[in-house]
Parts: C-alpha cells; sequence; structure tokens
C-alpha cells in the first residue's frame, strides 16, 4: 500500500507541474517605460522621417518549479508583411542604463523568478504629406543640430499628441516568444501589444 501511495503521489505532482503548457506557467505582462521615443530621417533626403522607435518593457514571469529557456522575442507588426522583419531591439537594464543583448541568442529564465527586457519596436513613417506635417518641428531642430536621429518623448506624450498616427502604426500588433523544448523549438506564446 505504501508503495502504491507514493506511485500516485508522484504521478499527481507531475501532472500539476510537468504536464501543464508553458501558457500556464508563464505570465507575460508589460508596461510603459520612460525611455523616449527615437525618429531617424532618411539618409537621401534628410527633410523626411522614415522610421520611428517605440520603447516598452515586457516582464516574463515563470511560476513553474523548472527552469524555461526561450530564444527570442518577436514584434509581430500588423501593418507590414509577415514575411519583412524589421527586427527588436532588445535591451537589459543595468545601473539606470539600456545595455543591447542579442535577440536570437539562447536565454534562461529562471524557475520563480522574472526577467524584464526593454524593447523597441521599429515603425516605418509613410512619406504622405500629412503623416510628415506631424514632424516637422523635429526635422526642423534635426536639420540644425545636423543629426539624423532624434529623441522626441515618451509614448504616453507622442500618443497624446499623435493619436491617430500612433494608433495606425501600432493598431493590431504584437509580441511573441519562442520557448524551447530541449534543443528543439517548442511552444511559442504570443500576446497584444499593451503600451
Amino acid at each position: 500500500m505504501n508503495k502504491f501511495l507514493t506511485i500516485f503521489l508522484v504521478f499527481l505532482l507531475l501532472i500539476f507541474t510537468d504536464c501543464k503548457s508553458i501558457n500556464s506557467t508563464i505570465n507575460i505582462t508589460q508596461k510603459q517605460v520612460r525611455q523616449e521615443i527615437i525618429i531617424r530621417t532618411a539618409s537621401d533626403n534628410k527633410n523626411r522621417i522614415i522610421r520611428i522607435q517605440f520603447p516598452n518593457e515586457i516582464i516574463l514571469k515563470n511560476n513553474s518549479f523548472l527552469n524555461r529557456d526561450f530564444l527570442t522575442i518577436n514584434y509581430n507588426y500588423n501593418n507590414i508583411p509577415l514575411n519583412r522583419n524589421l527586427n527588436l531591439g532588445l535591451f537589459t537594464k543595468a545601473n539606470g542604463k539600456l545595455k543591447r543583448i542579442r535577440n536570437n541568442k539562447k536565454k534562461v529564465l529562471p524557475s520563480k523568478e522574472s526577467l524584464n527586457f526593454i524593447f523597441y519596436s521599429r515603425h516605418f513613417v509613410d512619406s504622405t504629406k500629412s503623416t510628415q506635417q506631424q514632424f516637422q518641428t523635429y526635422i526642423e531642430k534635426m536639420l540644425a543640430e545636423n543629426k539624423d536621429t532624434l529623441h522626441i518623448g515618451t509614448v504616453a506624450e507622442f500618443k497624446q499628441k499623435h493619436t491617430a498616427l500612433f494608433e495606425k502604426l501600432t493598431k493590431g500588433d504584437s509580441i511573441s516568444i519562442q520557448f524551447l523544448d530541449g534543443k528543439k523549438l517548442g511552444e511559442r506564446i504570443t500576446v497584444p501589444v499593451e503600451w
């Protein structure tokens, strides 16, 4: 009877730990950050903004008793073709500074712990007059300072000033994380981006 009880308890333990999907053991949350948005002009036309990068933070919490390995954090753009990868600037924060990390390198999410990442999405801005006029004061500043990039304030500030443009660039976007199953690709978790 003692042997049966031990086997039964081990079986129950396996059911409640290993047999859960990664989706139920990993929590993904996002929060706004104080890092500033970065805009860039075209190399052939300094009077036109071609790219805007929005910063955000993603927090991965591992609720299981096992370490979870993952490979990449991808930003899925709803307004561009799937085969066109704009990549993602991925960073960790150390001593108040951002440190770039390789997104395609294996990362370990320890048991019962969290990892925080700052990411910068990269959105192409169309060249229509109505869109480019929204950036006119920034372009003037960039020309005066002879710069091709400029930090222009937080996401919250941009959303307030340029609501329609922000919605156009980010509506329907998502983040996906590719977990590993040993050395093979495992489950992928996808969540909507929260700004």
